[in-house]
């Protein structure tokens, strides 16, 4: 299902100069100076990147296999209260995936919550789990801060197609134009699919606040 849904490749199609001429340049200093430097990133070099782990789908039916084909257990750490393993993390991380794709974003991001402040800090679990935080923050109210929590991942692991997906789509919904379009070329490089609205909706559960600003995105609104 590589491409845009009916209705909205017009944006994937066009070219960034062409997509320019709909928005007004933007001028951005410090850290997001940096976040626009990297959609100049040779294309050759981003392609020969690795996808970040954290960019793995969330479908319903999924979620068992993610312990044993996407999510490498570290060695035995301090879990969450109550466990003696990260396993526990892992536990707490699987349900709060399921609850992302059951729709409630407030438990899910109090779960996500829970494992960032307990997992290691450089785990795959705790690198899951800031992404999944940051992303369900911005369905429960506080979108300045998730936009700062999805740019830190951007910053510290370039190469996550979700983590730039989202953050164009945040960016542009606050009036960041040419940031929206600078990390929505650094998502394409990595996996077109995330210009179909529908199988982001279907992979990744995006909540409604996020999908709305992914469609805007997409269709210059």
């Amino acid at each position: 299902m590589v491409g845009g849904a009916v209705g909205q490749g017009t944006r994937s199609c066009l070219a960034p100069t062409s997509r320019s001429a709909a928005v007004s340049a933007k001028s951005f200093q410090g850290r997001r100076t940096v976040l626009l430097a990297l959609s100049f990133v040779p294309s050759q070099l981003l392609a020969n990147r690795n996808p970040a782990r954290a960019s793995i789908p969330l479908k319903n039916n999924n979620l068992a296999g993610v312990r044993n084909r996407d999510l490498p257990v570290p060695s035995r750490e301090k879990g969450l209260p109550g466990s003696t393993s990260s396993e526990g993390a892992l536990e707490s991380f699987l349900e709060a995936r399921a609850l992302v794709a059951s729709g409630d974003y407030a438990a899910a991001f109090e779960k996500y919550d829970a494992v960032v402040n307990t997992a290691p800090g450089s785990s795959g679990i705790a690198e899951y789990s800031r992404l999944g935080r940051a992303i369900t923050r911005y369905e429960v109210g506080d979108k300045r801060r998730a936009v700062i929590e999805i740019e830190y991942e951007v910053l510290n692991t370039v190469g996550i197609p979700e983590a730039h997906a989202a953050l164009a789509s945040a960016s542009w919904a606050s009036g960041k134009a040419s940031l929206a379009e600078t990390q929505w070329e650094v998502a394409m490089e990595f996996d077109k699919r995330f210009s179909d609205v529908a199988w982001v909706k279907k992979n990744y559960h995006w909540g409604p606040e996020l999908m709305g600003a992914l469609e805007s995105f997409l269709n210059l609104s």
